[in-house]
């Protein structure tokens, strides 16, 4: 079974791999289909790890807008006709600030994280 440890390795890997994927920038983002796959895919995978990390370790990020990502997640995953690549672009300008989070909530476990 994962640790709490897993699950934030897991999300940072995740961030990077969105951050490559959209690394082109935004004008190849919204024209190119397969990049726009791959960036939905990473998010969904994002707000799932972030549906499956205790609260109480989310609530020391406060400046993060936990369940919006969660809900990102569900809204990605089942509402397909509605995704706006405009919208998911948002999402990818903010993950430096996702990804300083996710490393502040990396720090602050006790190396013996079960």
């Amino acid at each position: 079974m994962k640790t709490t440890r897993d699950y934030l390795l897991d999300f940072l890997d995740y961030i990077a791999k969105v951050e490559q994927f959209t690394r082109e920038g935004r004008e190849r983002f919204l024209t190119d289909e397969k990049t726009q796959m791959a960036t939905l895919r990473g998010f969904e995978v994002i707000g799932e790890i972030a549906k499956r990390l205790p609260e109480s370790l989310l609530e020391q990020q406060p400046e993060i807008e936990w369940k919006k990502i969660k809900g990102f997640r569900d809204f990605l995953a089942h509402h397909y006709e509605e995704v706006l690549p405009v919208i998911v672009w948002e999402s990818v300008e903010k993950l430096p600030e996702l990804r300083a989070a996710v490393e502040a909530l990396l720090a602050s476990l006790p190396l013996d994280d079960e």
